[in-house]
This record gives structure tokens, C-alpha cells and sequence, in this order.
């Protein structure tokens, strides 16, 4: 397993001043699903055979995931909630009080394993004790992975910057961005808006908005889209009181931040990518 990702928001948190940018991230962080374009409801979010280990994807989940080389995200800002700012379908942020925002945006790649500092503004969030956390984040993902089959001598399939099919000839490893205008998850089948799914870092859900924050309701606000904002079930609960000093940030992406599938196709072999998801783990520090 790749390592994780660390965020450290140290904020001197008895002042209330804003903390100079200061979100240092390393890997593996698991905050916000990818919300990946045409992907078909499921339970959890498996991952794929280590590379290398089988002849092709018959016995694996459709799609399952893997660890990417790279995942390229634009942050907007980063809050934690008493509730689920998601619930009613539109995002409602009453219960949430934010700890990072930029106005312009901040493109963090968070899978690479280094550490980075992440340009915005930090905010001391009051005494409470927060379930959820949310992030509001651009609809373009930019994501850069492979995956290798034993058949044929082995055979990788690689990630290109054409489109989100596979390739096997290495000279077109490139880039492939996601234009996230169609999510499909477990909370609302068929609807282009929202998605849900269950992952090991908690459940996550996201809609599509503007940059007004409204939440798209049809295939044309969908497709004119510009956010996504998610929203995540933390696996504990995090309190904060006057005893902590500040708090860090991990991104969890190992083995689920991008998926490939055979697309049903008969000789099971790798056809297409899938974006996925990312969750958070928070640390409180004292």
C-alpha cells in the first residue's frame, strides 16, 4: 500500500487570526469520492488483484479500483459539519464551519507522495463535536494510472489523454481528464446530480453545483456545471475543544482513487477508467 497523505492544518488555534495558508498534504488522504462519469450503482468500492497477478478481470469487480500516479484536484474549501450538509439533497451548510477556503482554487495532486503546501486561508473551528466533513471542489479531475494482466507476457493498460479508454501502447501513457457532468452512485440511480457510496473511510455523497453553490437539478445544469461538493460520514466522530491545538488531514486513496472495467466485454479484458473516490482521516492534535 502506497502511503498516506498528510494535510497538517496546524493553526494556532487559541487565535483567531487566519493562519497563513498552511495545509500540508501527504498522501492517501480519503475525503470525497471522485464522482466519476457513467458509474454504476455499487455496495463498496472494491479494489483490484495487485498489478501483475491475473489474466484478466473475470474475477474482479466491475470496476474495481487501484492506487493512481496521479490524481489532480482543485479545492475551493474544506469545512467540518455536525450533520450531514447533504441530507436533503442540496447543500446545506448551517452545521458546518469551515477550517480552508481560496476563492480562486488551489489544484492539489494528491497522489503524489510528497509533501506540499496548500495555499489558502485557515480557520479555527468552534468547540463541537463534527460527524461529517465536506469539500467543495472543481468538476474536472485529472487522473494518470496503469494496470498490468499476466496474458500475453504481461500487458499493461495505461491511462491517455484521448479519452477514458485504456491503451496498451505505452508512448500514449498520458493524462486523462474526467469532466464530472453525470454521477451515479447509490442514492439517486439515473440522476445525472448526486451520488452515493460506501467506502472504507465512510459513506460518502456529492452533488453537482455552480459556482453560486446551487445544486443542479436536470441534465442541462449538469452539464454546465462547475463544483462538486461531497460530503463524508467520518468513521469517528471529531471534537473539538479548547485543549487542541490543531488538527491534521489525510487523504486516503489507495486502491480507489481511479477504477478500470472490461465493460462487459467477452474476453474480460481492461476497456475503460472510472474515476474514484477519495476519503479524509482527521487527527486532532493536542
Amino acid at each position: 500500500m502506497k502511503p498516506i497523505k498528510n494535510l497538517n492544518f496546524i493553526n494556532s488555534m487559541n487565535n483567531k487570526t487566519i493562519l497563513k495558508n498552511i495545509f500540508k498534504v501527504s498522501l492517501g488522504i480519503s475525503l470525497i469520492t471522485p464522482f466519476f462519469k457513467n458509474e454504476p450503482a455499487q455496495a463498496f468500492i472494491t479494489a483490484c488483484a495487485d498489478t501483475n497477478t491475473v489474466a484478466d478481470l473475470s474475477g474482479e469487480a466491475t470496476p474495481c479500483y487501484i492506487t493512481p500516479e496521479m490524481m489532480k484536484v482543485t479545492f475551493y474549501e474544506i469545512g467540518f459539519c455536525t450533520s450531514d450538509p447533504l441530507a436533503t439533497g442540496t447543500f446545506v451548510d448551517t452545521t458546518c464551519s469551515k477550517t480552508w477556503d481560496n476563492a480562486s482554487g488551489f489544484e492539489s495532486d494528491i497522489g503524489q507522495q510528497s509533501y506540499e503546501d496548500m495555499i489558502g486561508t485557515t480557520y479555527r473551528i468552534p468547540n463541537a463535536t463534527y460527524t461529517h466533513a465536506y469539500g467543495i471542489m472543481n468538476n474536472s479531475w485529472s487522473y494518470k494510472g496503469q494496470y498490468k494482466l499476466t496474458h500475453s507476457g504481461g500487458t499493461t493498460y495505461y491511462t491517455n489523454s484521448t479519452n477514458g479508454l485504456v491503451t496498451t501502447n505505452s508512448s500514449e501513457y498520458g493524462e486523462w481528464n474526467d469532466d464530472i457532468s453525470d454521477m451515479q452512485g447509490e442514492e439517486t440511480t439515473g440522476l445525472c446530480y448526486d451520488y452515493s457510496a460506501s467506502t472504507v473511510g465512510g459513506d460518502v455523497t456529492a452533488v453537482l453545483a455552480n459556482s453560486s453553490l446551487q445544486t443542479a437539478t436536470d441534465s442541462t445544469s449538469c452539464n454546465n456545471a462547475t463544483r462538486v461538493i461531497g460530503s463524508v460520514a467520518l468513521t469517528s466522530s471529531l471534537t473539538m475543544d479548547d485543549t487542541v491545538k490543531g488538527y491534521q488531514l489525510n487523504w486516503r486513496i489507495s486502491n480507489m482513487g481511479i477504477g478500470i472495467s472490461d465493460n462487459g466485454n467477452a474476453n474480460n479484458l481492461p476497456y475503460d477508467w472510472y474515476g474514484g473516490p477519495f476519503t479524509p482521516i482527521f487527527t486532532l492534535i493536542k
